[in-house]
């Protein structure tokens, strides 16, 4: 059993997923999602939150975290059911300027009809013992803005959700893992208890407002699963395979700020 509040912080392996959904890109179908989950169980893993590293002084001897970005419907669809059958809870980064619209920030490759959730499905997975943290308003690089704008989205966005759920608001992720020490100093002083940012290898990070998190994708089976769970030993070539494919990411502030000039 682990007490350490902080350490477990950093410590724990977390896994990041977006979409759970038969299609898309950046999508984990259900079905692959399943057997993910149910291999954490066979393997003695029990599914918690960060709220639960921040409120309990033990906690289970194999904990991992599920953490979904952006707060797409599709965990409400597909993801909740599949965590409620193993006894699993997670944690939705809300972006929460879109709460219950469509995305129109990224350069989506997604399928059309999906949206983000609304408040009443936020409420009913804060029912069943989920974490809503923070994820900004707009999902623009933080690294990007003046401090004043980023300190706006940074406080506004935690400020939604606690009206929303009548809840504190714990932990914030950076938009695309992009921070520095502004931000993190920002984040710290807005009430936050953690912060998660980008993916690091062979070392934990220095304080809870960079926490690591290992993306999962629709190609990864349960050997590559089984290479994210090592964190932070992560091998080398799952390593870089990450890397690549979230290198991926930077396209969408491009659009964004092309659309902007539209």
């Amino acid at each position: 059993m682990i007490s350490d509040t902080s350490m477990m912080l950093k410590k724990v392996p977390v896994l990041l997923y977006h979409h759970v959904n038969p299609q898309g890109f950046n999508t984990v179908k259900p079905t692959l999602f399943e057997t993910h989950i149910a291999h954490l169980k066979k393997r003695g893993y029990t599914g918690i939150t960060f709220r639960r590293i921040l409120t309990h002084d033990i906690l289970p001897e194999k904990p991992v975290v599920i953490t979904f970005d952006d707060g797409y419907d599709t965990i409400f669809c597909h993801a909740l059911p599949i965590l409620e059958k193993y006894a699993f809870k997670a944690v939705v980064f809300m972006l929460s300027g879109y709460i219950g619209k469509k995305n129109t920030w990224d350069l989506s490759l997604e399928p059309s009809g999906i949206r983000h959730l609304n408040q009443e499905e936020l409420t009913e997975l804060s029912k069943h013992g989920w974490e809503i943290a923070a994820h900004s308003l707009s999902h623009h690089p933080l690294t990007c803005m003046s401090l004043e704008q980023a300190k706006y989205e940074i406080e506004k966005s935690g400020a939604i959700l606690e009206d929303l759920l009548n809840m504190p608001t714990d932990g914030f992720a950076y938009p695309f893992g992009r921070f520095n020490n502004s931000l993190k100093k920002i984040v710290q002083q807005s009430g936050y208890h953690y912060a998660c940012g980008a993916l690091k290898r062979h070392q934990l990070p220095e304080t809870c407002y960079e926490l690591v998190r290992i993306p999962v994708y629709r190609i990864d089976g349960i050997r590559t699963l089984e290479k994210k769970l090592s964190y932070p030993q992560i091998p080398y070539d799952e390593f870089l395979k990450l890397k690549a494919i979230s290198s991926l990411s930077k396209l969408t502030p491009v659009y964004q700020a092309i659309s902007k000039k539209r």
